[in-house]
């Protein structure tokens, strides 16, 4: 059987065998998420392109050193599923992406832009409130649908104004959309929940939001507007938009009821929800038949596209486990005892500054999170500081989103406006970033002082 074939098979089983083994205790069950991991990764590093090849490859070569220095490698065979939870959320949250496709969604949000935007400010405000809304959901895959709406002649002229927003607007979705795995990885290790986090969150992105729109400029010029032949009706498309915005509060409030009521992880329920609800609501617009083709084409179109991704978090996982077991949880608690960083306002900023630097070099902060997570959750010394630990990795994996040329934001972005990734990222967001991390930093240690 050929590796293309195979890659897809591979991820979807890993992901839905996950699922089950959360209702089921069963070693069957955890051995066969194990051995879906093992194959997904296997598969997709002969297809990887040449950086990601070496760094995943490096992961793993690293993590059969240290485990056979350790506990051997049938522990690094069960350290792949480590990070499946994540991967699960990853592998199905994207269906949702069908219905807002067949549902012809973005044609009423191209009309409504169409009719609205009237100024450069106006034109920031919406693509940012789209990335934060719709871009919640519908991950990554949101930027170059919403790039390509404005790519119109009216909105030519206002270049940068979209490239800040589609950066901006996206990397606040890091700190609070359940759909997210920065979200999923923090909810994995450290001992808080989704419902604990999302007022925290959702203050922090609103902060981010209302930052953005005081440094975008003072200049508000008028947009002339090209008139362009649209069959929608205005009044229409605002019903669809605001059934669009219905629907996502509601898939987030139900996700947050369940979590209150079922004792399930948010990690198997966002999966969960993203099945039903993407079957249900794609069969008010296609046949059965027709939303299976989209399912096929799902899984040989887009899973065998995540590979870079698929690849990377299983690998960060594997090594998470092995430096683990080598020690490193006691080696950086012993480096932070004898640096003397000792209370927790002074360690938040040390590991933004961490998390960055190795964003800039190529490391992926989903490996120095996961390290940095596996270590604090399981130290006695920030025991009661698991709250705040998760806000300051969440708004330090923001600042890489902004500024890093390594992000996958930046890099999109550079490439579908034929700039570069420094440009797009440090160029045009180190002063909001260093200044929204600054008032994070504020809101943190009023956070800590009052509650």
């Amino acid at each position: 059987m050929k590796w293309i074939i195979i890659r897809p098979i591979a991820a979807l089983l890993m992901g839905l065998t996950y699922l089950v083994s959360q209702f089921f205790e069963s070693n069957l069950l955890l051995i066969l998420v194990s051995l879906f991991a093992t194959i997904t990764v296997i598969s997709y590093i002969p297809y990887l392109n040449k950086t990601p090849m070496i760094l995943i490859s490096t992961l793993l070569i690293l993590s059969v050193i240290l485990l056979l220095n350790g506990d051997g490698l049938i522990t690094m065979f069960h350290g792949m599923r480590e990070n499946v939870g994540l991967l699960a959320i990853f592998i199905f949250v994207p269906l949702i992406s069908i219905p807002i496709r067949t549902g012809q969604y973005l044609k009423y949000i191209d009309t409504v832009f169409n009719y609205y935007i009237k100024t450069s400010r106006q034109l920031y405000l919406y693509l940012k409130i789209s990335l934060l809304s719709i871009g919640s959901v519908m991950n990554l895959g949101t930027i170059p649908i919403m790039y390509h709406l404005t790519s119109t002649e009216s909105f030519k002229d206002y270049h940068d104004t979209r490239i800040k927003a589609l950066v901006r607007g996206f990397s606040l979705c890091f700190l609070w959309s359940p759909y997210f795995i920065s979200i999923a990885l923090i909810l994995s290790y450290f001992n808080v929940t989704w419902v604990e986090l999302l007022p925290y969150g959702f203050l922090f992105a609103s902060t981010g939001f209302i930052l953005g729109l005081l440094t975008i400029g003072t200049i508000n010029e008028p947009i002339q507007t090209v008139e362009q032949d649209h069959e929608i009706p205005i009044h229409k498309a605002k019903r669809k938009l605001v059934e669009l915005m219905v629907i996502i509060v509601g898939m987030t409030a139900l996700t947050m009821t369940i979590e209150h009521f079922v004792n399930l992880s948010v990690l198997t329920i966002i999966p969960i929800m993203a099945i039903v609800i993407s079957t249900i609501w794609s069969l008010f617009y296609q046949s059965p038949k027709e939303f299976g083709r989209e399912l096929l084409d799902y899984t040989q179109g887009r899973l065998p596209k995540m590979g870079n991704e698929l690849s990377l978090f299983i690998a960060a996982g594997v090594f998470g486990v092995a430096i683990l077991d080598a020690g490193a949880s006691e080696w950086i608690i012993y480096l932070i005892d004898v640096s003397g960083i000792n209370h927790l306002l002074i360690l938040l900023p040390v590991l933004a500054v961490i998390v960055n630097v190795l964003s800039f070099i190529g490391v992926h902060p989903i490996i120095t999170n996961t390290a940095l997570a596996i270590t604090l959750s399981s130290s006695p010394m920030f025991a009661d500081d698991h709250l705040l630990l998760s806000i300051g990795l969440l708004a330090a994996w923001m600042l890489t989103i902004l500024v890093s040329p390594l992000s996958a934001t930046n890099l999109m972005v550079g490439n579908l406006t034929n700039t570069n990734s420094v440009h797009v990222g440090l160029k045009m967001n180190w002063q909001y970033a260093l200044m929204l991390y600054g008032v994070f930093y504020i809101l943190i240690v009023g956070i800590y002082y009052l509650f």
